[in-house]
């Protein structure tokens, strides 16, 4: 997974749940990743991306360590 943001050209930052991996960059808003086949986790997200902070707040996401 690409660490910097193609848009804003500086990094993103990585959370995981063990099964889901999402890199977020938090100047322009734009996220990427992984859903571990889950297509209801990509639905979700798509639907709701503020979904993404919520989970993050809830620590159901937690920082990805070396990203």
């Amino acid at each position: 997974m690409d660490e910097k943001c193609k848009n804003c050209k500086i990094n993103k930052y990585g959370y995981t749940d063990g099964q889901h991996s999402i890199f977020i960059c938090f100047k322009c808003g734009r996220y990427d990743g992984i859903s571990g086949g889950d297509n209801d986790f990509i639905d979700k997200i798509n639907e709701e991306p503020m979904a993404l902070l919520m989970m993050i707040e809830q620590k159901i996401l937690t920082p990805i360590s070396g990203v």
